[in-house]
């Protein structure tokens, strides 16, 4: 796998995505690297639009970089799509009270604004914003692992996955401790460590950004083991540094 770095959920905390990308730009040192979005880059923190603009930003200038859909970009993308008001109304219950509030506000409208001019709001003025979702993937698949969001359907090969089980499978996925096609990296479901984790068939990368303060991502640079670099925002700037991941693994996989 060529160098590429794989981000975990943003959840609107654009401070922390400015910082991370900052120091993987260090961290490659002139290198070529990719990154891969993880998806729920909105929604939660304060500033998702921001958030998306540093995304675009960086596929834009990083060629093979890729976005993958998360169950929050869903949300809002089923919420554009509805078919009639009543439909919007139910995506906008579902979708809000998830932090879709949070999200509205950063594009400057207030959850009391009527939802279907919100709707064409958000398509007339913010074009390349839905566009970037809308070309999201819904999996990354290198030689030795595959990207999504949520996790795969432990029963089905790769070509048979289902994009809308990656975005929002859990515990079956979680649970699951047999070999799976490829080794998978995933956010999702939020660390209880607010720690990256090893498993034997996994890598869980969604260290609960908008909570703990650590956005992560994973190194992969060729055959070497996978490095992880964090943000802290505790104390009176945001520090980024390399952590070492809880490593769930059992010691016969090593």
């Amino acid at each position: 796998m060529s160098l590429t770095y794989a981000i975990g959920d943003v959840h609107g905390r654009r401070d922390l995505l400015e910082a991370l990308l900052a120091a993987i730009r260090d961290d490659a040192r002139g290198r070529n690297a990719r990154i891969v979005f993880l998806g729920d880059i909105i929604d939660r923190g304060p500033e998702s639009r921001q958030s998306l603009d540093l995304v675009i930003r960086t596929l834009e200038a990083c060629p093979g970089s890729r976005l993958v859909q998360g169950n929050h970009e869903e949300f809002l993308l089923t919420f554009l799509d509805a078919a009639s008001p009543e439909d919007r109304q139910v995506a906008a219950r579902r979708w809000l009270p998830n932090g879709g509030t949070e999200t509205l506000r950063s594009y400057g409208f207030a959850d009391t604004d009527p939802f279907d001019d919100i709707a064409q709001s958000l398509a007339a003025e913010f074009p390349a914003h839905i566009t970037a979702l809308r070309d999201a993937e819904w999996m990354v698949e290198t030689d030795g692992c595959v990207m999504v969001h949520g996790g795969i359907d432990p029963d089905l090969p790769l070509a048979a996955q289902d994009p809308v089980t990656t975005r929002w499978i859990r515990d079956r996925f979680l649970r699951f401790q047999g070999p799976l096609p490829k080794i998978v990296v995933h956010g999702h479901t939020m660390t209880e460590s607010s720690l990256p984790e090893l498993h034997n068939n996994r890598i869980a990368l969604d260290t609960g950004a908008v909570h703990s303060g650590h956005l992560t991502c994973a190194v992969f640079d060729g055959d070497a083991p996978p490095r992880f670099l964090a943000t802290d925002d505790h104390g009176p700037a945001i520090e980024v540094g390399e952590i070492r991941p809880l490593d769930y693994r059992s010691h016969a996989s090593r």
